[in-house]
């Protein structure tokens, strides 16, 4: 799948916009300024037809994912774009913090290398709240309640870590308010490492054992995944 390919299953699903391609290609088609923006963009054509349609939503989306991050500087050979503590970070990110095994670089979510055509989704245990010493498992089932397979219950989609630094509160109910709070849940091992019994979690249950300071180094490296 592509981003043309979800423009067009958005646009026919019935549970969201329940439309038609071919009435869009109609519609734009009646209109001479829709044509003209078109036939610029694409020239040759004499007709919208919806996969050019399809093509430009997707252009359009492209656009908004700008990648020029800190990160991103460092990656393209900027060696200054990262401090010695947001180097230090983003190996932990990888390593002992093990962030990278669900958040995949370089979108830092789901979509699983090398073909980047399929999402995970994992299982958390995310809490209510952040009340460690008495933890309730957060009641939304996820995809379980669409898909009744006893390993998808409460199970989510694995979402980007870019500009995560701007998108407080956490989690899929909203539970965590911070980062911090973030990376507290996931040292205990989740929702089973706190002791709940979830026995399809696929995140592992064992405590990541970080320190306050390598927490914070974590931290500070998903901070540079923020575009400016």
């Amino acid at each position: 799948p592509s981003l043309e390919d979800q423009a067009a299953d958005v646009i026919h699903n019935k549970k969201e916009m329940h439309g038609s391609m071919q009435d869009i290609a109609r519609l734009i088609g009646s209109d001479a300024e829709y044509i003209k923006l078109f036939r610029k963009a694409y020239p040759g054509i004499n007709a919208v037809p919806p996969a050019y349609i399809q093509n430009s939503l997707a252009v359009f989306v492209r656009s908004i994912n700008p990648f020029n991050s800190s990160f991103d500087r460092y990656m393209r050979g900027d060696k200054q774009a990262l401090t010695l503590d947001e180097r230090k970070g983003f190996n932990l990110f990888m390593g002992k913090a093990r962030c990278g095994t669900c958040h995949f670089v370089p979108l830092f979510n789901g979509t699983v290398p090398p073909d980047y055509q399929r999402t995970e989704s994992e299982v958390l245990g995310v809490t209510m709240n952040t009340d460690w010493k008495n933890p309730r498992l957060d009641k939304d089932a996820g995809r379980g309640a669409h898909n009744h397979f006893p390993q998808w219950q409460h199970a989510f989609k694995t979402s980007t870590l870019r500009n995560v630094s701007k998108t407080a509160p956490y989690m899929h109910n909203g539970a965590y308010a911070s980062l911090q709070q973030v990376m507290e849940f996931y040292n205990q091992g989740g929702g089973a490492g706190l002791g709940l019994p979830i026995p399809n979690q696929t995140l592992a249950s064992d405590k990541l054992r970080l320190t306050k300071a390598e927490i914070n180094l974590v931290i500070k490296f998903m901070k540079c995944l923020t575009d400016h």
